[in-house]
């Protein structure tokens, strides 16, 4: 596997060079500064895009097409694409499948059939994996990267045809504000924000939370920055400040407070412990 930094990125990396039996082709996560393009290309496998941060403006085989945070983007092999103009500082991830080898493993996944624009579910966790794969040494690292490759594949299908029926019962209003931290922790989330998306008293909905949740809202969503938060210092060589912004936090100084309370170090330990 080859892993490196193309020219012009902020932060993040660019991997290739796999062996045939994962179905990937190259993957990575970047952080791009304002005024990069990227020129028409395409690939002979199926290319899956995640916007996390920024907007962007694609077009693919003629057509459109606008990503916002949260979208999930996939182009057709042989289907050529490009950013349509140069776009402000944004946040993705990206991998070459070919779904073919996925699914003769799986025969009874979705396949699209066209470009897929959407939202993207559950798709970030299965990317942060792939991630972790390609960017840390662990033993059995052909499997670890064949069965991310299949996590990826699977929330892409599940994406595709959204029918996920709860199995516990929760109510609806905490639900829907349980989702939005899941997949939207980088916004600056206040209570009132969560109870108006909710249609709750901020009061009532704080207490429905933390009675179903085990934790009060806030408390929950500096859960899921956290845990994001070690991943990219783990695997990323992203700016410690710039991480801290993209996660939701005012300040670093804010972040490495509430960093230190749900670890008990510091953003900077993890780093330089990556660096040993």
């Amino acid at each position: 596997m080859s892993l490196y930094r193309p020219d012009g990125l902020r932060a993040g990396f660019h991997a290739e060079g796999f062996g045939p039996e994962s179905g990937l082709l190259h993957g990575g996560e970047q952080w791009v500064p304002e005024r990069f393009l990227i020129e028409p290309h395409e690939h002979p496998v199926w290319e899956i895009y995640l916007q996390q941060h920024g907007t962007t403006h694609w077009v693919a085989g003629g057509e459109s097409y606008a990503l916002h945070p949260g979208h999930l983007f996939a182009v057709p092999p042989g289907v050529t694409h490009h950013l349509a103009g140069r776009s402000g500082n944004h946040h993705f991830y990206f991998a070459a499948v070919d779904l073919d080898v996925v699914a003769r493993r799986h025969p009874g996944l979705a396949m699209p059939s066209g470009v897929v624009h959407r939202e993207a579910g559950e798709l970030t966790y299965a990317f942060a994996q792939l991630v972790r794969e390609l960017t840390t040494r662990y033993e059995y690292a052909d499997t670890g990267l064949t069965l991310a490759v299949d996590h990826l594949v699977l929330a892409f299908s599940r994406s595709l045809a959204p029918s996920a029926v709860p199995q516990l019962p929760m109510h609806p209003a905490v639900r829907t504000v349980k989702r939005l931290l899941d997949q939207e922790f980088h916004e600056r989330w206040t209570l009132k924000e969560l109870a108006d998306r909710a249609g709750l008293a901020s009061a009532y909905l704080a207490e429905l939370f933390a009675a179903e949740v085990g934790q009060p809202p806030h408390r929950y969503l500096n859960e899921r920055r956290i845990d994001r938060a070690r991943q990219l210092l783990e695997s990323s060589d992203v700016p410690v400040t710039a991480l801290a912004l993209s996660l939701g936090f005012s300040s670093s100084q804010h972040f490495a407070r509430v960093f230190r309370q749900f670890t008990g170090t510091t953003p900077t330990a993890i780093r330089s412990s990556r660096a040993r």
